[in-house]
């Protein structure tokens, strides 16, 4: 079982993300600002993310939690009034492959769906090659919308999910967020 908390501007926070920047497989998928550039420093850590902690707008970062310690990330931001970004990783090398970033994914809908009732579609942009996470994507309901070519030249798939309507909702009783393929 997994939770997630907001991301805390604390050291203790900006060591956890510090450490995974480091870990080799992440290092082809997730970056600070560059791919490949080595240890970042808490103070480049600190300064990419403290303003998303300390004054959020736009981007809010939390972490996900096993036992009530960190183990990976996940932000959302707001791309339009009904559209959600997502970046999404697990950062603890024996905890990947194990259903925590499906979960992860389907707890940050129901905050979204709280926080943001009239969004009606999230989406993430995993590399083509980052076979673990498209997998755990599909496995968390999203579906590949096609490919494009991100801004440092990578092709991403656009994995897009949509908030069923409320009238789903309300049929099955649930008070939570069903999801219907875009």
């Amino acid at each position: 079982m997994i939770t997630l908390r907001p991301m805390e501007a604390t050291l203790s926070d900006y060591r956890a993300m510090q450490k995974w920047f480091a870990e080799e497989e992440l290092q082809q998928f997730v970056w600070c600002d560059e791919k490949g550039e080595g240890l970042v420093s808490i103070e480049r850590i600190e300064e990419k993310y403290g303003g998303r902690v300390k004054a959020q707008t736009d981007v809010f970062p939390y972490f996900i939690l096993s036992e009530g310690q960190p183990i990976g990330f996940i932000q959302y931001y707001m791309q339009d009034e009904r559209t959600i970004g997502l970046d999404m990783w697990i950062g603890e090398k024996e905890k990947r492959s194990r259903g925590y970033g499906t979960d992860a994914l389907r707890q940050m809908a129901a905050v979204i769906h709280a926080k943001h009732p009239d969004v009606t579609t999230l989406f993430i942009d995993p590399e083509v090659e980052n076979i673990r996470a498209v997998k755990c994507y599909e496995k968390a309901g999203f579906q590949n919308a096609g490919v494009f070519t991100d801004e440092e030249g990578a092709a991403c798939y656009m994995m897009k999910i949509s908030f069923a309507d409320e009238e789903t909702d309300n049929e099955n009783g649930n008070g939570q967020a069903d999801f219907a393929p875009v």
